[in-house]
C-alpha cells in the first residue's frame, strides 16, 4: 500500500514541479539521490519533473518467441498494437522538448519489428529532432529489406538480444526463434551498417542465466570481433521482472537495494499499447498505473500525484513498501557487465 503524503507547487524554469514537504533523507540517501541526478546530467532530482528523459514505447504488444525470462504468457492485452493517431500524439508532445529528451526507445513489452510501420515512426521522430531513437529486438525478422529501412530511417541505436553463441543454447532460451537465421540476420545488417557508415549503433546484448553463463567468454569475444569499437557488446544479470517471475529468487537483493532509491521514477516514462503509464518498465500489466497518454498529457502525468508519490517513497529509502521495487537491480549500473563500447 502507498503511503499518503502532502505536497505543494512550485515553479521551476516555467514548469510545475510536485514537491514533498517533508525531508526524512540522511546523508546516505542524499548522497544516493545526488548520483541519480548526476546520471541524469541535471542540477537536482526536482528538475528532473520538466519532463522525462527518457521514454519506452511500446507501439506493439506481441512477440514471436517464448522465451525463458520472459513474462509474455502473463501479457494482458497481447497481441494489441499502438493507433498511428496516439503515435502522432505522444510524438508531437515529445516534440516540443525534443532538447531535453535524451532517448526515445521503440520497444517495451513484445518484438518491435512486428510493427511494420516501424521505420515510418523513426523518421517522425528524427523529424522531430529526437537525439536518439533505439529499440530492442531479437533480430528474427531484420532481413535485407527491414535493414536497409531501418538504416535509411535515421535509427541511432539497435540492441540485438542474443542469448548464446551456439545453436543448442540460444534456440533452448529464445524458444520458437532459429539461431541461424538470426545470426545471418545480424551480420547481414552489421555489413549494411558498415556500408553506409556509422549509424545505427549496435548494440550485442546477453541476458545471462544457469543456461549460458558457461558460454559468456566465448559470446563476448565473438560479439567484439564483429562490431566496431563505437558499438557496444555487454552482459546482464536475469532479473525477476519486479518479482513476477517467480523462478528467481531475490532474498539478498531485496535486503541489498532496500535504501537505494531507483533512478526510473526520475528518468523514464513507459507508455504502453493503449496509452497506460505503468511505474516502471516491470509493471507490464499496469499494477501501478500512473496515468493515460491517450486522455492526458505527457506533462501532467509526469507531474502528478501518483508519480510524486512512488519519487517520495524512493527517495526516503522505503522503496520495499512497493512490490515491484523489492529486490528490483533493473537500473543498477553494477549489474551491467560492458565489455566493449559504451552503454
Amino acid at each position: 500500500m502507498l503511503s499518503d503524503a502532502i505536497y505543494t507547487v512550485s515553479d521551476y524554469n516555467n514548469a510545475y514541479i510536485l514537491c514533498s514537504t517533508e525531508n526524512f533523507m540522511d546523508e546516505t540517501l542524499k548522497r544516493e539521490t545526488d548520483n541519480l541526478a548526476r546520471r541524469l546530467d541535471i542540477q537536482d532530482l526536482q528538475s528532473a519533473l520538466i519532463f522525462p528523459k527518457y521514454f519506452e514505447i511500446e507501439t506493439i504488444r506481441a512477440c514471436n518467441a517464448r522465451c525463458e525470462m520472459c513474462t509474455s504468457s502473463d501479457w494482458d492485452g497481447a497481441g494489441n498494437k499502438m493507433s498511428e493517431e496516439l503515435f502522432a500524439k505522444i510524438a508531437s508532445q515529445v516534440r516540443d522538448y525534443s532538447s531535453w529528451v535524451n532517448s526515445v526507445c521503440l520497444s517495451r513489452n513484445g518484438e518491435p519489428l512486428l510493427d511494420k510501420n516501424i521505420p515510418n515512426k523513426i523518421k517522425l521522430l528524427k523529424k522531430y529532432g529526437v537525439r536518439q531513437v533505439t529499440f530492442s529486438t531479437n533480430a528474427s525478422l531484420l532481413g535485407y529489406k527491414k535493414s536497409i529501412a531501418l538504416i535509411e530511417s535515421g535509427l541511432d541505436d539497435i540492441r540485438f538480444s542474443l542469448d548464446g553463441i551456439t545453436k543448442e543454447t540460444f534456440e533452448s532460451i529464445r524458444r520458437g526463434l532459429n539461431f541461424d537465421k538470426v545470426m545471418k540476420n545480424c551480420m547481414e545488417f552489421i555489413e549494411l551498417r558498415n556500408q553506409r557508415g556509422t549509424k545505427p549503433r549496435i548494440q550485442a546484448r546477453m541476458v545471462l542465466q544457469e543456461k549460458n553463463a558457461g558460454e559468456e567468454k566465448r559470446w563476448k569475444e565473438f560479439w567484439l570481433s564483429k562490431l566496431r569499437e563505437m558499438d557496444v557488446v555487454y552482459s546482464k544479470q536475469m532479473h525477476s521482472w519486479g518479482n513476477q517471475l517467480k523462478e528467481i529468487p531475490y532474498s539478498e537483493d531485496i535486503i541489498k537495494y532496500s535504501n537505494l532509491p531507483c533512478i526510473s521514477p526520475w528518468s523514464t516514462m513507459v507508455i504502453h499499447f493503449d496509452g497506460k503509464v505503468p511505474m516502471c518498465g516491470c509493471d507490464y500489466n499496469n499494477l501501478f498505473l500512473l496515468g493515460d497518454a491517450s486522455k492526458q498529457k505527457i506533462e501532467q502525468i509526469w507531474r502528478n500525484e501518483n508519480y510524486a508519490r512512488i519519487r517520495k517513497i524512493h527517495s526516503e529509502g522505503k522503496r520495499n513498501e512497493i512490490p515491484l521495487c523489492r529486490g528490483c537491480n533493473v537500473w543498477d549500473v553494477e549489474e551491467k557487465h560492458v565489455y566493449g563500447g559504451k552503454a
